[in-house]
């Protein structure tokens, strides 16, 4: 009789499909193993699924974990399994745990933390639950042994993710996940890692500036099957650098130009991959259906992104974005401001690039972010070294909010206050389908920072508040 493996997402306001979780799936033997991917952003009742799943031979509950809010969800569901399956074990893995991995393990029903890449290390572990053998020496793991003291095993290589099967999306309901984000997308990761040493970023320290990515034809073959089965309309690469091998990029497209897939994407872009990306890649990556790129543009001053190790120029980003316009493809910047003891000026500059920017396209969006310290990297390294507290524990981490207005270390509550004012107004001024008197007003106030009596931005939060991302 097969073992029952539960593969749990928590509870989050994001709707991208469990791709993590997927990916664990997707190694395992399914003639040895039921695989359940229970999901709380689908299920109405996650805990009731998750005891009918283990009733039937379960041998694992294993969950992904994000830092913020979703700890809460997976800290709690967690408690219950352990309560009614003691025998079970409880496994974590995903980001926070694997940067976490001793503090995660103080949660009494928590048993494993796998780190990093888990594809192979979790089939490992499962074999080792099934023979009931001794976790010792299992590489890419932490955990308790029988005097409860954590244990911490050597780290594991990271490999080629070639070297895995294709994800097998029959695990989840695409249908639903599709209704949950508003149009027929299916969300797919072609690479795994990154190369650059972004100072403020974990991944540098996840990956050790490893990357790997599936060849092109691969990709054709799964995305054309997947697109046979499913008719989804776009495909959103989760990519943490959908760009860095422009021979690649360029393949892939021609991947779906030769298969005539009625598909557009999304990818994510550094400014200076835009910039190296030759006309004939633009041309063929829009002719293949890019609709549009996510680039991290950080900061509008020199200035901070040498500090936080960018290693791009002002000029990259806005050549990038000439690029984009020329081609009909729309931008989504990602921008940080109030890194430590950032000066007022460059936070100005910051602000009034943005501005610029959207003027050049109605096509831009700009996610206006404010720095979190986060471990993992030189900045955390730096900021502890001078006193800094960061979280210690599972709760604290929980509310742990990145995107929060509550609260800046390095920005007083007047620049917040004005900061907000022109993130509503930025997104209203430039806004496509806003009225035009309300954008021509929101233009007014950005252009003057003319921000007093914001009617306009109390009105349309109280009747279209903002959820909570983290």
């Amino acid at each position: 009789m097969k073992k029952t493996v539960v593969l749990y997402n928590p509870y989050a306001v994001f709707y991208t499909m469990p791709l993590a979780l997927i990916a664990i799936g997707s190694y395992l033997d399914t003639d040895k193993y039921k695989i359940e991917i229970i999901d709380a952003r689908i299920e109405k009742n996650p805990l009731e699924k998750i005891k009918q799943a283990l009733s039937n031979n379960g041998i694992c509950f294993a969950t992904t974990v994000l830092t913020g809010a979703p700890i809460k969800d997976a800290q709690k569901i967690s408690q219950e399994v352990k309560k009614m399956f003691p025998q079970i074990p409880v496994v974590w893995g995903g980001w926070h745990p694997s940067l976490f991995p001793e503090q995660t393990l103080k949660e009494p029903s928590i048993d494993v933390v796998v780190k990093g890449q888990g594809e192979i290390i979790f089939k490992e572990l499962l074999e080792r639950f099934e023979t009931n053998t001794s976790l010792d020496g299992l590489q890419g793991i932490s955990y308790k042994n029988k005097e409860n003291q954590v244990v911490t095993n050597p780290e594991r290589t990271m490999v080629d993710i070639n070297d895995f099967p294709a994800f097998n999306y029959d695990l989840i309901d695409v249908p639903a996940y599709m209704k949950l984000s508003g149009r027929k997308q299916l969300d797919y990761i072609s690479s795994q890692g990154c190369r650059f040493r972004c100072s403020f970023c974990a991944d540098p320290f996840m990956y050790k500036r490893g990357w790997y990515g599936f060849s092109a034809e691969r990709m054709g073959d799964e995305i054309e099957a997947l697109w046979k089965k499913y008719k989804f309309e776009h495909v959103h690469f989760q990519d943490e650098t959908f760009f860095t091998n422009s021979k690649r990029v360029k393949a892939i497209a021609e991947e779906f130009i030769k298969r005539k897939l009625p598909i557009s994407w999304f990818g994510t872009m550094r400014a200076d991959q835009g910039v190296r990306l030759d006309e004939e890649v633009w041309e063929i990556c829009k002719k293949s259906g890019l609709e549009k790129v996510m680039i991290g543009m950080e900061a509008g001053s020199q200035e901070m992104l040498d500090y936080i190790q960018k290693d791009i120029k002002l000029h990259h980003i806005y050549d990038s974005a000439a690029k984009c316009i020329k081609y009909d493809i729309g931008i989504n910047f990602s921008i940080i401001i109030g890194f430590p003891d950032e000066s007022e000026q460059s936070v100005n500059a910051t602000l009034a690039m943005v501005k610029e920017l959207r003027k050049m396209s109605s096509k831009f969006n700009m996610g206006i972010f404010y720095y979190k310290p986060y471990p993992g990297n030189k900045i955390a390294d730096e900021l502890t070294t001078k006193g800094f507290k960061f979280a210690t524990t599972l709760e604290e981490w929980s509310d742990f909010d990145y995107v929060s207005t509550k609260k800046s270390d390095w920005l007083s509550e007047t620049q917040i206050k004005e900061i907000e004012n022109f993130k509503f107004y930025q997104q209203l001024a430039f806004n496509r389908r806003e009225i035009p008197v309300l954008k021509n007003i929101a233009k007014w106030r950005i252009e003057k920072k003319m921000y007093a009596f914001p009617i306009e931005r109390k009105l349309k939060e109280w009747l279209m508040p903002t959820p909570r991302m983290a």
